[in-house]
């Protein structure tokens, strides 16, 4: 009874903590550490301008292990169905924010911070009381990965999160997020440990149904795991084990073979995977075993031939993009930022500039835009008024106006710096 009573005040405290640590945003300074040195195969970066303005910002505070942003594979969509986008914002602290524009004050607010505290599956937190450390239960993870698409193939979105030791979903009452159902991915009280790191929606299985694609980096827990909405319940349909037990992050789901049948493409560990369904199991691809660990991997049409490529960033400032040329998977392109920090799940495609055609966002500490001129990628611009590891460059229409914006966020930063999420615009 009082470890229960000390885990709901800790509980309590996180929560109430969550709600006064989210600051208005203030003017940051670039953060100058943390960097890599490396070359690449690309032509030299563009000059800096200032195309891109800051539409909107906010400070999440400076503590690493609460204030850190991170970033999910489709954060942007009509979670409530209204005809209009809204966008998701996750980090280290225990809420899944809901961002909605209003167009009257011409900024954007949080519709909900959506939150599920499970208690006894292995969530906890470790406090120094009286010179030793000890180890108090608690009910809540962090958003590791999120996306706003047709869960339960109802014809509505819902918002899906992957909080660590669970997956849940979420859906529009007319008046908040509701608890739709739950799946429990990592039980302690089991023997199992590890982490979720995200989850994506597609028919992986091509029949004609939406699945949730969990991923993470486990023990005794498969590192892809696809589950189902069966009417009642979120249910396994099937699951992945990657031989060498490398951790998955940033999946994505396209038909990137040209077969007219979507793959999952994943990075465990150090490889690029593509996962073909066969009917009965996942029969793995290998592209090729890089060099550092591959975080995000964003599958669409960046050189506008309507096919997609692949885009694959990793735990190094690096960005490879790889296509099906007829027979296998082939290296398009590449590009190592000298001096800057790493890529990790900083990467997504589209028309952020508004000329018709799609670029490439990459994140290292400065946001990179590069689109194809028929011959190669050029960086056409650069934002340097982001710093920290950008752990978040995601694009979409966050303020339905028809153009596409591009979210920023840190994950990882150094000195005393605030763990900032930026929106910029292109014409400001």
């Amino acid at each position: 009874m009082k470890a229960k009573t000390i885990a709901l005040i800790v509980a309590f405290i996180f929560v109430l903590s969550g709600l006064m640590l989210a600051l208005p945003a203030t003017v940051q300074q670039e953060d100058t550490t943390l960097r890599h040195a490396g070359n690449g195969d690309a032509e030299a970066p563009s000059p800096v301008d200032d195309t891109y303005g800051v539409q909107w910002q906010r400070d999440y505070g400076p503590w690493p292990q609460w204030s850190a942003r991170y970033e999910g594979p489709q954060p942007v969509g009509d979670a409530d169905n209204d005809g209009e986008n809204e966008l998701l914002i996750g980090g280290r602290d225990p809420f899944m924010r809901v961002m909605k524009y209003d167009e009257a004050s011409g900024t954007y607010y949080e519709q909900q911070k959506i939150v599920d505290p499970v208690f006894g599956i292995g969530y906890s937190v470790w406090l120094e009381l009286f010179g030793d450390y000890h180890q108090i239960p608690q009910p809540f993870g962090s958003a590791t990965g999120f996306s706003i698409a047709d869960l339960d193939n109802d014809g509505d979105n819902e918002i899906g999160v992957a909080w660590g030791n669970h997956f849940s979903a979420f859906e529009w009452n007319g008046r908040r997020y509701a608890l739709m159902g739950r799946y429990i991915v990592v039980n302690e009280n089991d023997g199992q440990s590890g982490t979720t790191l995200d989850c994506v929606v597609g028919d992986y299985d091509n029949d004609g149904d939406n699945e949730v694609i969990v991923t993470g980096g486990y023990r005794d827990v498969p590192e892809v795991i696809a589950i189902s909405w069966d009417g009642e319940a979120f249910v396994e349909e099937a699951s992945w084990s990657d031989p060498h037990g490398g951790s998955v992050f940033f999946p994505w789901i396209a038909d990137v073979d040209e077969d007219g049948d979507n793959e999952t493409i994943i990075g465990p560990g150090d490889r690029g995977v593509v996962l073909d369904w066969d009917g009965t199991g996942f029969v793995e691809t290998e592209l090729t075993e890089f060099e550092h660990h591959v975080f995000g991997l964003v599958s669409k049409d960046s050189d506008h031939d309507g096919k997609p490529e692949i885009h694959i960033t990793y735990r190094w400032p690096e960005l490879q993009i790889w296509e099906w040329n007829g027979t296998g998977y082939e290296k398009k392109w590449g590009r190592v930022w000298d001096s800057e920090m790493d890529t990790i799940e900083a990467i997504d495609v589209g028309d952020v500039d508004g000329d018709g055609t799609a670029e490439v966002c990459v994140g290292t500490d400065h946001v990179h835009i590069l689109e194809w001129n028929g011959e190669t990628y050029v960086e056409e611009h650069v934002i340097e008024d982001t710093y920290g590891m950008l752990a978040v460059t995601c694009v979409g229409d966050f303020d339905n106006d028809g153009m596409i914006e591009i979210n920023a966020g840190a994950v990882g930063n150094v000195g005393d710096d605030g763990y900032m999420s930026w929106i910029f615009k292109y014409g400001l």
